[in-house]
């Protein structure tokens, strides 16, 4: 945390290094909440939760501009939990540290998206200084898996003229429309029986990973699916378990299966070092992926081989990526993520995501995705749905946000992005707020590269700070 100290602005980087200290993934942001709720409190400000467990903040306008039109300010909570060595998201603080013009973690996600953005909704929240009309923070919960607290969000809390969403990444821009999504689990109750031979593990590691919307067109390559395809190739290997993949809004960049099979390890290891040669001639970004074969001790029970060859295929040839790509938009419109796969208690458990940039195709996907499943005889079962940010026409605020950008310097765009923001439910609950999405410049989130541009920082706070002082005056 010690690395904060020294970087400007020197609020929002003490509220992100409060938010790191404090454990937050997904279902587990309660701690946070209060913690936010309490900083609040002692700045003055009216602090309450909803049921769902949505923190808002309120800070009144400044003498004279009580007339002015109430902004929000909204950011989720949660992070994405991914590590590359063992690390308890649950009790463990993330350790930020500078690396250049870079704040990134030690080997883990960083938690920049999103809170970064928190960390600069209550730097303006408790700033006594900052001269602008009644405003508003809203943190909602549970974004990564499904957007629960958006769903379930009381709709008192979206009280309010705009909302400036802080959970847009690229620090060139705002965005105006996002993909709506879906998540589906496939289960399967296998067959077992008894086999005999050499107990090993195969475990594939070395792929990129990345988030599952806006890096799922950038060809890093699936762990499930590369997995799936040598084991399919290989029947000798006699299967037991098949685990891969943490959380389904991330590409999974490792999988492991134990097994039982006549050859030595040393045969498979050959047989799996020619794989990995022909994965990386037709991946492009598979050049660190390594399929190793080693020795473990034997399985009590195996699949046997009907249900072996149903989930094995299942997994090999199940629609992974992007199924159609947006012209009108230049980034996917349809998308499929093969998540994670757990073999518990006797069964195996497929999680999926689906996305869109429309409603309507988000569900004919899932409709697809699901039959595919169910050919190879598999239960399913739909969970959290979403809806997408359809481009409206321009408002108010985005000609503003727009021009104070511009003038400050910076190229004057807006798009449209493949991932799901909290912004869809917003508006179906509160369709009079105008809606604008923007943020700071973070690269490689929902993976243990992810890391936060120091400048970008700075430069939406000189922003943010500047257009909630002109909207009282321009709007």
């Amino acid at each position: 945390m010690n690395d904060l100290i020294a970087l400007q602005p020197a609020d929002v980087w003490n509220f992100f290094a409060l938010i790191c200290s404090i454990p937050h993934p997904s279902g587990h942001e309660r701690a946070l909440t209060e913690a936010l709720r309490d900083a609040a409190r002692d700045a003055g400000l009216a602090a309450r939760m909803d049921a769902a467990g949505n923190l808002r903040i309120d800070r009144p306008a400044a003498p004279g501009l009580e007339a002015a039109p109430t902004v929000i300010l909204q950011g989720h909570l949660d992070m994405v939990p991914e590590s590359d060595h063992p690390f308890d998201f649950l009790t463990e603080p993330i350790n930020p540290r500078v690396d250049g013009d870079w704040v990134r973690a030690d080997g883990t996600t960083l938690g920049g998206d999103n809170g970064i953005g928190a960390a600069h909704i209550m730097a303006l929240l408790c700033d006594p200084e900052l001269r602008c009309g009644p405003l508003a923070g809203v943190f909602t919960v549970e974004e990564e898996t499904g957007m629960g607290g958006a769903a379930r969000i009381a709709p008192e809390f979206l009280a309010g003229d705009f909302l400036l969403n802080c959970d847009h990444d690229n620090g060139e821009g705002f965005c105006i429309g996002c993909a709506g999504g879906a998540r589906q689990t496939f289960t399967f109750a296998p067959k077992w029986e008894s086999a005999a031979g050499n107990g090993v593990l195969v475990t594939l590691t070395g792929l990129p990973g990345g988030h599952s919307g806006n890096c799922i067109h950038l060809d890093r390559g699936n762990a499930i699916r590369f997995l799936a395809e040598f084991l399919d190739l290989h029947p000798e290997l006699r299967l037991a378990a098949l685990d891969a993949g943490r959380v389904d809004n991330a590409i999974p960049s490792e999988a492991v299966a134990r097994a039982v099979t006549p050859a030595p390890p040393s045969e498979l290891q050959r047989a799996a070092d020619a794989f990995a040669l022909l994965v990386k001639k037709e991946c492009a970004n598979a050049g660190d992926m390594r399929l190793a074969v080693t020795p473990a001790p034997p399985p009590d029970a195996v699949w046997d081989e009907d249900s072996r060859r149903r989930i094995v295929s299942a997994l090999a040839l199940a629609p992974d990526g992007v199924i159609v790509w947006s012209e009108e938009f230049g980034v996917p419109r349809d998308s499929s993520n093969l998540a994670v796969v757990r073999t518990a208690e006797g069964k195996v458990t497929v999680s999926t995501s689906q996305r869109s940039l429309e409603d309507a195709a988000r569900d004919r996907v899932c409709a697809l995705i699901a039959e595919h499943f169910r050919l190879f005889g598999a239960e399913a079962r739909k969970g959290h749905v979403y809806p997408a940010t359809t481009p409206g026409p321009q408002s108010r605020l985005r000609q503003l946000a727009r021009r104070i950008w511009a003038e400050m310097g910076h190229p004057d765009q807006v798009t449209v992005v493949h991932a799901g923001l909290e912004t869809g439910w917003f508006s179906l609950k509160n369709s009079a707020l105008e809606i604008v999405s923007c943020g700071p410049h973070i690269e490689e989130y929902h993976t243990p590269r992810e890391r936060v541009s120091i400048a970008s920082v700075a430069e939406f706070d000189r922003f943010l700070r500047r257009l909630l002082r002109e909207i009282p005056l321009q709007l």
